[in-house]
């Protein structure tokens, strides 16, 4: 015979499994997630998961035909700092949407 403590720990537990199982969804859209971001008028191209991996980085070619490579290398950094804050952005949104608060940041 159950009782109305054990009730409430099974509402509870129940509760906990369904909250796993949203997050663990969670984190499989969040490493689906592609965000770009570009630099320089579109010179300087990064793309990266939502958790966090580069997946890809594009240069136009015009910027080795000149002698600049510290303009480059801003180019690069700008863009790769940028989409890492958009990633992370996109990660807490997509935990808090879970769990219904900022628990993600």
């Amino acid at each position: 015979m159950m009782n109305e403590g054990n009730l409430k720990f099974t509402e509870i537990f129940s509760k906990v499994n369904e909250m796993k199982k949203q997050m663990e969804e969670a984190q499989s859209r969040i490493a689906k997630l592609r965000i770009t971001s570009t630099a320089g008028a579109g010179m300087v191209n990064v793309t990266i998961s939502g958790d966090g991996i580069i997946k890809n980085i594009q240069i136009n070619k015009n910027l080795f035909d000149g002698e600049d490579v510290k303009m480059l290398e801003d180019l690069v950094l700008f863009a790769v700092n940028d989409a890492l804050t958009k990633s992370k952005e996109a990660t807490e949104n997509e935990l808090r949407n879970v769990t219904g608060s900022g628990l993600g940041a």
